[in-house]
């Protein structure tokens, strides 16, 4: 194989980065214009200009995620719902068998898959439900006896701020004016009131809870959940580094509200225990307030620029 060969062959392989549909389109005319710019005896590209292949893919994939005719401040708080909502079932649901509410785990089923699929409004009327039995001791007090027992309940704040989250933030998506999908029945109309309202997300997001609930379960079985803390801890930092950056990419700030969404329950948490965490605490949740405050910013000045 030749170096021009070898040359335009590492170049396909850089444009991967970009979408399909993308490539399709403007493929060619970008592997002529890199060959025409490169060196005739270079068999790979330059550092730079791989980085610079990368960074351009990754800024078209993340536009090309956004969905069409949605406002960026909707499409954040439900990005932000769904991650909320996803994470708590995933880390505050109980796995050991004794502890388990089967009613409580088809709640979660259906609320996460209503939100999923943009179900706001059916997804609302779930989560007011979730919520109020996750509440019921601070609620109602010692009176709560006749309230359905099917689920946990708190007596703390940061538990129960995460299902009232999720019902404000569904709250504002299931009114949101003109977002009702219409049947798709050619003789039906109308417009249904339980209609989807917002863009279905990935069922990917179904997964998280599946995948967290088993490593849950053998941190339990040994008695030690500081494994489990540092599993999150690796995952959460390097996401909000990738928002950081899609925010600076999309040039706007759906990216930064969902990670501002999903970071309100963490931080009301941090403040109910605050005398509990030591250095590392204050730096983890410091690290990741700073991660999410620069997304805000990046958002804001992107804005402002357009």
């Amino acid at each position: 194989m030749n170096h021009s060969a070898s040359l335009e062959q590492r170049y396909r392989r850089l444009l991967r980065a970009y979408p399909k549909a993308y490539r399709e389109q403007h493929g060619e005319e970008l592997i002529s214009t890199l060959m025409e710019a490169a060196d005739p005896q270079a068999r790979r590209p330059a550092p730079r200009e791989m980085l610079s292949l990368l960074v351009g893919g990754f800024a078209v994939r993340v536009r090309s995620a956004r969905p069409v005719g949605v406002p960026w401040w909707a499409d954040g708080l439900h990005l932000g719902v769904v991650a909320v909502m996803t994470i708590t079932f995933a880390t505050k649901i109980p796995v050991l068998f004794h502890l388990i509410y089967p009613a409580w785990i088809a709640l979660a089923i259906m609320l996460t898959l209503a939100i999923v699929r943009g179900w706001t409004r059916v997804a609302l009327l779930l989560a007011l439900v979730a919520a109020m039995q996750v509440s019921r001791p601070m609620i109602l007090g010692s009176s709560a006896t006749w309230i359905p027992f099917f689920g946990p309940a708190y007596g703390d704040i940061s538990p129960v701020v995460p299902y009232w989250l999720v019902v404000a933030g569904l709250a504002v998506l299931a009114v949101r004016p003109g977002t009702t999908m219409r049947a798709r029945s050619e003789g039906d109309t109308g417009v249904r009131w339980w209609g989807r309202t917002m863009p279905a997300r990935s069922s990917l997001w179904l997964l998280v809870p599946v995948f967290c609930w088993p490593l849950r379960l053998v941190e339990y079985s040994f008695h030690d959940l500081s494994n489990w803390a540092l599993f999150q801890a690796s995952l959460e930092i390097p996401i909000l580094v990738v928002v950081l950056c899609a925010t600076v990419a999309a040039r706007d700030g759906r990216w930064a509200l969902a990670a501002a969404v999903y970071l309100v329950p963490g931080l009301v948490y941090f403040g109910e225990n605050l005398a509990d965490h030591g250095r590392r605490g204050f730096a983890y949740w410091g690290l990741l307030t700073m991660l999410v405050a620069a997304s805000l910013v990046a958002a804001r000045r992107t804005r402002a620029r357009a």
